[in-house]
């Protein structure tokens, strides 16, 4: 059963006021920037970035199996479909590692310089 495009154009509208912000990411590569272009809007170009004169890049066409993909994951439905044992999610190698690689994808992009060569120096000596 296929949608109308304003059905998908309202399903892709959704899920760009509702996707996570990613803060690692640059936002010229973010799924928002994606869908925003999918919809018709104009990419963020970044005033860094070097001029070329390669051709506008096509407008990504969205299907309706891609959009209910997205829909799925915003949901967090395959959490409860496949769920994780606790032996994935905490290793008894190092029962914290996932929440540090969370945490630290938090504190990395408001980390100033001085932070950033800290945190460098703390990972090249380290105190057993």
């Amino acid at each position: 059963m296929a949608s109308s495009p304003r059905t998908i154009q309202s399903r892709l509208t959704h899920l760009v006021k509702h996707w996570p912000v990613d803060n690692v990411r640059p936002a010229s590569v973010s799924v928002q920037s994606y869908l925003k272009f999918a919809l018709g809007e104009k990419p963020e170009v970044d005033p860094k970035a070097p001029k070329t004169d390669a051709p506008p890049p096509r407008q990504p066409v969205v299907s309706e199996s891609s959009a209910s993909a997205l829909q799925a994951l915003l949901e967090n439905r395959f959490v409860t479909r496949y769920p994780m044992g606790k032996n994935i999610r905490f290793p008894a190698s190092d029962p914290d590692h996932y929440d540090n690689v969370v945490r630290e994808f938090e504190e990395a992009p408001n980390r100033d310089w001085v932070g950033r060569i800290r945190k460098r120096l703390g990972g090249l000596f380290r105190l057993s």
